[in-house]
């Protein structure tokens, strides 16, 4: 599988988070991912350093540069990949934002520093020697900058500056690349500030000055994967949690032995699936794509020989008759999953398979085992998912949390 890196933006937030799929890369495999700008800036992403575990790596960039194409690169093993460049937008209120590690506490700020003065140190000692003219040395790397910075804000900015400064964990600047010769993305230790207003009358311009020291990522491997339910939702649109078809037509579907019909009511958490009539007798009833998906939403890479992939339907239908989800390879080829006895209620089946040589694509679907069937008996099928690996998704993220609380006390170990 073809190591792929892509970006997208999510909508949680202004800024607006990017989402950044790292995919292809072997389990054991040493990855960096970065954000970069044309000038030559560059930041890492909370989780974008290690040692992959195999499949796909979702992350959460929350701190990049503004109003500047960005172009995303991931290092594996020494290769540099490259995603489709995007741009983050801010309008303001200030030229840019400084906001907390995780993103999730932001004010605007105006920049007040006309030379924003920093200065390091060089981590060298000497050491003088009875006899010897010249010291003994010890020398080390240079240390990182401690900024000077000042920054003017008014009203319910000011109030979030003073939130984020008592927090008194490290904070991001985040500029537009292109202010003199500033950084655009800068995370450090605030070691300590002070503010005052600057205006006068009733106006509120307050200026924050502050004493920063730069740092590196306290966590590089940890992930920041969602600020709202809305972005897990975008998140892990590519993986388990979104249904492959909700029917809303039967366009590039299809019955053997049967006719197919598309019922508006009483699906499987949504309104909509589809329904086969069976035409003859002793005879068994598929309903199944017509077309054969060659990367589904669910899957986030294209379908390769070798592969192992999972279609996971809801049937009910005619009560007595068995039914068995149904995964048809490119080639014809067809699998089917352990069947159950079908009553009026929806069942989840499933099929697993791995893709034989040739394969370039696949497609979902349902059977009705041929044992026992009549004219007129019913195959309905709802909310197929297709999915890649061996393990069944065991439902849409609304079916298995209603509350944060829920989604941390979750075990992960089984989805």
């Amino acid at each position: 599988m073809p190591v792929t890196l892509t970006a997208a933006l999510l909508s949680s937030a202004d800024p607006r988070p990017a989402q950044v799929t790292l995919s292809g890369v072997a389990a054991g495999a040493i990855f960096e991912v970065v954000g970069t700008t044309a000038d030559g800036s560059r930041w890492t992403i909370p989780g974008g350093a290690g040692v992959s575990l195999g499949g796909q790596l979702v992350l959460i960039d929350s701190r990049t540069a503004l109003n500047a194409l960005i172009t995303y690169q991931a290092v594996v093993d020494g290769v540099t990949y490259a995603a489709v460049p995007l741009t983050v937008s801010y309008a303001g209120p200030g030229v840019g934002v400084v906001q907390t590690i995780d993103g999730l506490r932001k004010a605007g700020v105006e920049i007040a520093s006309l030379t924003e003065a920093r200065k390091s140190n060089t981590r060298s000692s000497t050491f003088e020697i009875a006899g010897r003219s010249d010291p003994a040395a010890r020398l080390d790397v240079p240390g990182s900058f401690s900024y000077s910075w000042q920054f003017d804000t008014q009203g319910a900015d000011s109030v979030a500056m003073e939130e984020i400064l008592r927090t008194g964990r490290p904070i991001v600047r985040r500029l537009p690349p292109g202010m003199r010769d500033l950084k655009p993305v800068v995370l450090g230790i605030v070691t300590d500030w002070g503010d005052e207003l600057i205006s006068d009358g009733f106006d509120t311009w307050r200026r924050f000055s502050l004493t920063v020291r730069e740092i590196g990522d306290p966590q590089p491997s940890s992930a920041l994967i969602a600020f709202t339910w809305r972005d897990f939702d975008d998140a892990m649109a590519d993986r388990v949690w979104s249904y492959h078809s909700l029917f809303p037509s039967l366009a590039n579907w299809a019955a053997a032995n049967g006719a197919l019909s598309l019922v508006t009511a009483g699906g499987y958490l949504t309104p909509n699936f589809a329904r086969a009539t069976a035409s003859a007798a002793g005879a068994a009833v598929d309903v199944v794509e017509s077309v054969y998906t060659a990367a589904a939403k669910t899957l986030g890479d294209a379908v390769t020989p070798g592969s192992t992939y999972t279609v996971t339907v809801r049937v009910k239908g005619t009560a007595g008759r068995s039914a068995s989800a149904l995964l048809k390879w490119s080639s014809g080829a067809v699998v089917t999953g352990a069947p159950v006895t079908l009553t009026g209620q929806w069942q989840q089946v499933s099929v697993t398979g791995v893709a034989p040589a040739g394969v370039n694509g696949l497609a979902s679907g349902a059977r009705m085992a041929a044992s026992g069937v009549a004219a007129n008996d019913q195959l309905d099928v709802s909310a197929p998912t297709i999915s890649a690996g061996s393990v069944v998704p065991v439902g849409s993220f609304d079916e298995l949390f209603t509350t944060w609380d829920q989604f941390d006390a979750a075990d992960w170990s089984l989805l």
